[in-house]
């Protein structure tokens, strides 16, 4: 059985050799491996025991992913059918995220769920949604790559399963449209991402600027996976009987994500 790191690989390289898509896998290698390993020590201290552990943690992923495709909406909303060329290729994948992410929300709080999310939200969350909010075109694209790319190529459909089991179907909307044979299956799904960010800048016809638009995306995306880890880090709510074993966990994780994070200028 193929471990997650050659899984990973494996999709890396089915991106054009010179292309978008590898640059970004590359540039987020590690830091990717990090967020890995958040994850999996979030899931040993009880993330799928306890509703409010996991409402926090998809909270903050909310907060992004919202500021995210408010900024999409009105940037495209702004302009006219010429204009983001890149945005409107990213955002011809049919995605939106938002939408279940605010159905899960509420099934896990509540009808209350804003104000509570509110009172949760970690600075690095803030600081995620702050910079999202003024994003430019290569900016958003970089965030979609992170923000939505571990659902649709990653392993979020594997996830909904246990997220069914531990907090009920009411808590699996984000999953919808990256399970089953939602748009022509999971092979599918993965080969019209990557396909996307490959030929994300083909209309360009300006060589230099092709290459400025194409290391802002690569770097742009290095920095969103570092906020990734740090909004996992962030979290504070915790299953009352994994008190001591979490606090670990985080020391262990932080220390990591500060170790390996990608630089930011």
């Amino acid at each position: 059985m193929q471990s997650e790191a050659e899984r990973t690989e494996r999709v890396r390289n089915q991106g054009k050799p010179d292309g978008l898509f590898r640059a970004c896998m590359d540039t987020i290698r590690k830091s990717h491996s990090v967020g890995q390993a958040l994850r999996g020590a979030a899931l040993a201290a009880g993330l799928m025991s306890d509703a409010r552990c996991y409402a926090e943690l998809l909270g903050q992923f909310y907060v992004a992913t919202e500021a995210m495709e408010r900024r999409m909406d009105d940037s495209l909303a702004s302009g006219d059918a010429d204009s983001f060329k890149v945005l409107r290729r990213v955002k011809e994948l049919g995605y939106n995220f938002r939408t279940g992410y605010e159905q899960d929300l509420e099934h896990l709080l509540g009808l209350d769920w804003k104000r509570t999310l509110g009172d949760w939200t970690t600075n690095p969350a803030k600081i995620y949604a702050e910079r999202l909010e003024v994003a430019n075109e290569m900016e958003l694209a970089a965030a979609a790559f992170i923000l939505w790319g571990p659902l649709i190529i990653g392993g979020g459909a594997a996830l909904k399963p246990r997220v069914q089991k531990a907090f009920g179907a009411g808590a699996t909307g984000v999953f919808q449209d990256v399970i089953g044979v939602a748009r022509g299956g999971r092979s599918a799904r993965r080969r019209e991402f990557i396909e996307t960010y490959d030929e994300l800048l083909s209309d360009e016809e300006d060589d230099k600027k092709r290459s400025r638009d194409f290391a802002e995306i690569v770097k742009s995306s290095a920095d969103f996976m570092a906020l990734n880890n740090e909004m996992m880090v962030a979290v504070k709510q915790r299953p009352w009987w994994s008190k001591y074993v979490w606090g670990g966990v985080v020391v262990v994780a932080g220390a990591l994500a500060w170790r390996y994070k990608a630089p930011r200028q």
